[in-house]
């Protein structure tokens, strides 16, 4: 009788050892799956935010060139008037000396 309550004791803290191992088993793969989704949040965010700072980056260095090339042909159109000008008042200096 000793034996079979013995074996049913082992029995017993062998079941209870197994039920306690899957517990801590499932909690840790809960914290686990937790944190990765954490960690992926997290990721998005980012790039969420690195894509709109560099969106604003590439829209400012577009205005900025535009700008630039603006001022660029201003200043080219504003020769050429001048160049032209500068034509006419020797054609009319030619022919003001015939």
């Amino acid at each position: 009788m000793n034996t079979l309550l013995r074996v049913l004791l082992v029995g017993l803290v062998a079941t209870t050892l197994t039920v306690g191992c899957s517990k801590k088993t499932e909690e840790a793969a809960e914290a686990a799956k937790s944190s990765m989704s954490q960690a992926v949040d997290a990721s998005k965010d980012a790039a969420t935010s690195a894509a709109t700072d560099a969106k604003g980056a590439v829209t400012d260095a577009a205005k900025d060139a535009a700008a630039a090339t603006s001022e660029v042909a201003t200043a080219a159109k504003d020769k050429a008037v001048d160049a032209v000008q500068a034509a006419k008042d020797a054609v009319a200096d030619e022919s003001a000396k015939k």
